[in-house]
Order: structure tokens, then sequence, then C-alpha cells
């Protein structure tokens, strides 16, 4: 595993920055395959792979800032794997539920992303206020 803090902050950016170009692509997909150039076209296809990436990075955008945060304040490599971890698990978990239409994806998916960012922001408060 990674050693340093910043080479893990590096590990989950690099995980969630090549995620959400993925979930990108599948929008373009669904775009090309149903012909849609704006909005979803009322196709249920497309709405599931637009919130797919619009969820994602309204989470990472959150997420991957609390990790630097971390690693300038010197936190413990143990502390920022298991939340960039359970961030990372937990969009790929909600992307796959939202796209498939598996529900406990979903739901696992977004409790793993609120416990990681959880641990992002309590870590952050734990270290200046200690």
């Amino acid at each position: 595993m990674v050693g340093t803090q910043a080479e893990a902050v590096g590990l989950y950016i690099g995980l969630n920055l090549i995620l959400t170009l993925v979930l990108a692509i599948l929008v373009v997909r669904q775009r090309a395959k149903h012909e849609i150039s704006l909005g979803t076209g009322g196709n249920e296809d497309m709405e599931r792979a637009m919130r797919a990436h619009g969820n994602n990075v309204e989470y990472v955008a959150i997420a991957l800032p609390g990790l630097i945060a971390l690693a300038l304040l010197g936190a413990s490599t143990t502390l920022i794997h298991a939340a960039g971890l359970l961030v990372t698990l937990g969009r790929i978990g909600h992307a796959i539920g939202i796209t498939n239409e598996v529900t406990i994806f979903r739901q696992i998916g977004t409790l793993a992303t609120w416990i990681g960012v959880l641990a992002l922001g309590g870590g952050c408060l734990w270290i200046v206020l200690a």
C-alpha cells in the first residue's frame, strides 16, 4: 500500500478522477445511443447515467479536498486510506447501483460515502482542535 500521506492522497485522487471520466463517457455513450444532445430526452437510461455522473461529481468535489487537508495536517496514512477507500468504493457501488437499478448497491454506496466524508471532516476537526 502507498506509504506517505501525499502518495495516499494521490492514489484516491487518481482513482476518483478516472471513475469520474468513466462515468462521463457512459453519459456520452447514452447520448449517442439514444440520439439525445441535451438533457435526458425523457429517457430513463440517460437519466440514470447522468445522475450517476452528477452524484459522483457532487461527492468527489468535497471528498478530495478533505483528503488533501488531512495530508496537509499530518494525519496518519491509515486514516487517509480508510476515508479514501470508503469514498472511492462508495462511489463505485453507488454508480453501479443507480445505473443497473440495484438498490442495495446504491444504498451501501451512499452509506460508505457518507461514512468516508464524515471521517474526513471529523479527522480534520480532530487534528485542528486537539
